[in-house]
């Protein structure tokens, strides 16, 4: 074994994760990421109603999105506690 791999298993020893650590998740449910196409204009709202965040901008939009009768055009999945 050469001495940097020996050096990279020392280094490896120390740090890492630790339970709890961290920002907790926003959702309990997994996010996927994925790629969409928009107009500028699109863009530019959503990112102010998210404030600053395109994402948070969408989610919101979807959200707070009503069908013509009145009724939340999305349902979320019942919050459960970890």
């Amino acid at each position: 074994m050469t001495e940097s791999m020996q050096n990279a298993a020392t280094r490896r020893a120390r740090g890492g994760q630790r339970p709890r650590a961290g920002r907790p998740p926003a959702y309990t449910e997994p996010l996927l990421r994925k790629t969409v196409t928009l107009p500028v204009s699109y863009v530019e709202q959503l990112t102010r109603f998210g404030v600053g965040n395109l994402s948070d901008g969408i989610r919101l939009l979807v959200e707070n999105t009503f069908t013509r009768n009145g009724t939340p055009w999305f349902r979320p999945p019942p919050h459960i506690d970890p």
